[in-house]
């Protein structure tokens, strides 16, 4: 049986379409996965790292319902992704707040911090402020309850000082409990003049820069070095509040 020219040159067309189509598809495939699948991961990590931004804040309106409402306890539910949560004892953090009036007195705050898998960012909820850490510097996203009334020229600094009963580190759906341990006023002195906090950071929670806004803007401190100072303080206030941090 005699096959015509017409049909052989049909056979090789169709094969040789399927085979560009072919090509064009794993092409596709290829460069998805290349590109398309690394900045998908990037945009779940942001997302991730912008939710825990979110959770940290409405942890810290639970330390300030704590603190300042009479509230015995709070309690959270949340999902952390992307990353780990995990409590920093007080007697594990290096960070060193020194204040002094009149007296001298060191405080260690403990903290909440949650490092993410896939970013070199860190979100820290440290001595009341909910503090965004990355490579080159550190911003604080929310501040804490630290104030000056220029009426009566007093200062008053609380303290957050974070500790758990053991060893706590989450990741994915849990909740977290928070309670008031009690409550200590280190110090309240009278025609101090100029008051001092110096911020002495760890080497691996470096969050110098943002306190250093913190300080310089809303407090308007002046700065040298680590050492931040407010003259004209007719009275300072320190109170320390002791959270206890319960996973539930």
């Amino acid at each position: 049986m005699k096959i015509s020219a017409g049909n052989n040159e049909e056979a090789v067309s169709e094969a040789i379409g399927f085979i560009i189509i072919f090509g064009l598809v794993l092409t596709g495939i290829a460069l998805i996965t290349l590109y398309g699948y690394p900045m998908l991961m990037q945009q779940q990590s942001n997302a991730d790292v912008r939710n825990m931004e979110q959770t940290m804040v409405v942890l810290q309106n639970d330390i300030k319902s704590l603190c300042y409402k009479n509230v015995p306890y709070k309690e959270t539910s949340m999902q952390v992704s992307g990353g780990s949560l995990a409590v920093v004892n007080t007697s594990g953090t290096a960070q060193i707040f020194t204040i002094t009036g009149l007296t001298t007195r060191t405080f260690n705050p403990g903290m909440l911090l949650y490092d993410s898998d896939n970013q070199d960012a860190a979100i820290a909820l440290e001595n009341g402020a909910v503090i965004r850490a990355q490579a080159g510097g550190s911003s604080m996203l929310a501040e804490p309850r630290w104030y000056f009334d220029d009426a009566s020229d007093t200062l008053v600094i609380n303290l957050i000082a974070l500790n758990a009963t053991g060893t706590m580190a989450r990741s994915g759906m849990g909740g977290v409990r928070l309670k008031l341990n009690g409550t200590e006023t280190l110090m309240d002195e009278n025609t101090v003049g100029d008051v001092t906090v110096t911020y002495a950071p760890s080497a691996s929670n470096n969050f110098s820069k943002a306190w250093e806004n913190y300080l310089t803007g809303s407090l308007g401190m002046t700065k040298s070095g680590n050492t931040y100072t407010l003259s004209g303080v007719d009275r300072l206030i320190v109170k320390k509040y002791d959270i206890l941090v319960l996973s539930v």
